[in-house]
């Protein structure tokens, strides 16, 4: 499945800045979930990964003109993950955890009401 509007992708990255300084690194992390085209991330950032699929990866530049930034940043991306949003997801405008089997105790997880 490739990454378009409307569907939810996880991604790792590395984003350094114009000195080449990294700022941000979760690639031995927790993966970053947003809903593409809903511009949770930066626009310019969702239009170099779309058409992207699960498991490939990118280098991504971002000048800062172009995406209203105050310097330019690159980041080094993988898709781990990209999957069709569920209508919750599209009405709420980001994801939302999908089953409360993978929920720690003391979370409070969305799960669909059925009457």
């Amino acid at each position: 499945m490739q990454v378009f509007k409307n569907k939810v992708v996880s991604i790792r990255y590395i984003m350094r800045n114009s000195k080449a300084e990294i700022l941000e690194n979760n690639m031995s992390g927790t993966a970053v979930n947003y809903l593409h085209g809903s511009e949770s991330i930066l626009p310019a950032l969702q239009q170099q990964l779309e058409g992207l699929e699960k498991g490939e990866h990118a280098m991504v530049y971002l000048p800062a003109a172009s995406s209203k930034l105050t310097d330019d940043f690159t980041f080094d991306v993988v898709v781990d993950d990209v999957r069709e949003a569920l209508k919750e997801e599209l009405l709420l405008g980001y994801p939302v955890q999908q089953s409360p089997l993978h929920c720690p105790d003391d979370c409070i997880c969305y799960t669909e009401q059925t009457t």
